[in-house]
């Protein structure tokens, strides 16, 4: 394109790394859209991106711009995004190549990196907070689940490590491998269990509570009678936990391309985080049928969030009101701050034996792990597509850093 005459071409030339991250890169791509030419990925070099997901809503981002036809807009070929309901098999499907997108949670992110030599790169947060950290019916509090057992979906999860957190405060002790008989009685049982499982074990009473991705912890409400005793954004707030991840050599087979991907997740979280009902409907089973629970288990997850029912005076789920504590909500700019909140989480928490950090792990800061994993090429360039941070943020002059907090407050009984 002549930027001085706004004269167009009929192609657009292939874009530098330094283009993407300066930002000319997304309008680029938008002149080629609007004008009908050819995108730089087009032709011989044209792939078709194919995702897979676990029904969370850790995963929304990717669901969105297929759906509602973001990658197609920006000239991606896409397939439907695969259900998959076991984080071992996304993530072999991930690393296999199977699928070239999908949603890894940080923490295994990091362990992949760094204990696995797999080259991931991170792109986006898919969005914020939603871990939901549940008791049974039996249970009245977090003190009451001393020499019991609890669920949590895999062991590099910020759930396990912000529920373990929350049950030190409570003068309690995770442990890992003892069965229910030989625990002490400041001691808990952490086992993994898929996330689809746990609405059961809470009914059924194999398990005395949970930690859980949005929408199980509405299901386990509506379903099983169970208790949203703390909203992981009321410990840590507006934290990450899925990320939006390529390998390495996806990217590098063709930038140009894996800049439209990221452009189209960013687009895709802007519209989650401002179209909640609309997203529910296109979730539920009755709807688009991306998850197997009702609309209305999904639109709780994603709208109820009221200090009546979940606050000081409710459950204690919400103990820092002044925080505005949201259940789930949207925000893709991967903060390097939040891989120190992150690492030093995982260097406290219990986990099996088989999944211990690597010793060098144990030694780098968050934001060198930041620096390797995450392409900030890529991620810069999809934030300023949507206009930056104000967009999710609603402030003007928002920087691209920010100060995490992490407090565990609990409801005197």
């Amino acid at each position: 394109m002549d930027t001085q005459s706004g004269r167009q071409s009929t192609t657009i030339r292939t874009l530098s790394r330094r283009e993407l991250m300066l930002g000319t890169g997304s309008a680029l791509l938008a002149s080629a859209f609007s004008s009908g030419c050819s995108f730089p990925w087009s032709g011989s070099k044209s792939r078709t991106l194919t995702s897979g997901y676990i029904p969370i809503l850790d995963s929304v981002p990717l669901i969105v711009a297929f759906e509602r036809n973001i990658f197609e807009e920006l000239g991606v070929k896409a397939e439907k995004p695969t259900l998959i309901r076991a984080w071992p098999a996304l993530m072999e499907a991930f690393t296999s190549r199977q699928i070239l997108l999908t949603h890894i949670l940080l923490p295994q992110v990091i362990f992949l990196k760094y204990a696995q030599d797999v080259a991931v790169r991170s792109v986006a947060f898919n969005h914020t907070n939603v871990v939901a950290m549940m008791l049974s019916k039996s249970v009245r509090s977090f003190q009451d689940l001393g020499g019991k057992t609890v669920g949590c979906p895999t062991w590099w999860a910020p759930h396990t490590g912000i529920f373990q957190d929350v049950l030190r405060k409570a003068g309690l002790t995770p442990v890992v491998g003892k069965s229910e008989g030989d625990l002490r009685a400041n001691e808990v049982a952490f086992r993994v269990v898929p996330p689809p499982d746990m609405t059961e074990g809470l009914k059924s009473g194999s398990l005395a509570g949970c930690t859980v991705s949005e929408p199980f912890g509405a299901a386990a409400e509506v379903l099983a009678d169970a208790t949203l005793a703390k909203m992981s954004g009321d410990v840590w707030p507006n934290h990450p936990c899925c990320q939006s991840v390529m390998l390495q050599d996806t990217i590098d087979e063709d930038p140009a391309w894996a800049q439209a991907v990221t452009i189209a997740l960013y687009r895709a979280a802007l519209w989650a985080k401002n179209n909640r009902e609309a997203l529910a409907e296109m979730l539920g089973k009755e709807g688009g049928g991306y998850f197997p629970m009702p609309i209305k288990v999904v639109k709780r997850a994603l709208l109820k969030q009221d200090l009546d029912t979940y606050g000081p005076d409710g459950t204690g789920a919400i103990m820092h009101p002044d925080w505005n504590v949201t259940r789930v909500d949207f925000n893709p700019y991967p903060f390097a701050s939040a891989f120190d909140t992150t690492i030093d989480m995982m260097k406290r928490m219990v986990v099996d034996e088989s999944a211990a950090l690597p010793s060098q792990l144990k030694r780098l800061s968050g934001k060198e792990i930041a620096d390797t994993i995450v392409d900030y090429d890529l991620a810069q360039a999809g934030i300023e597509d949507v206009g930056g941070m104000k967009a999710f943020t609603g402030e003007d002059g928002t920087s691209y850093s920010r100060d995490e907090l992490y407090e565990v407050a609990l409801k005197n009984l």
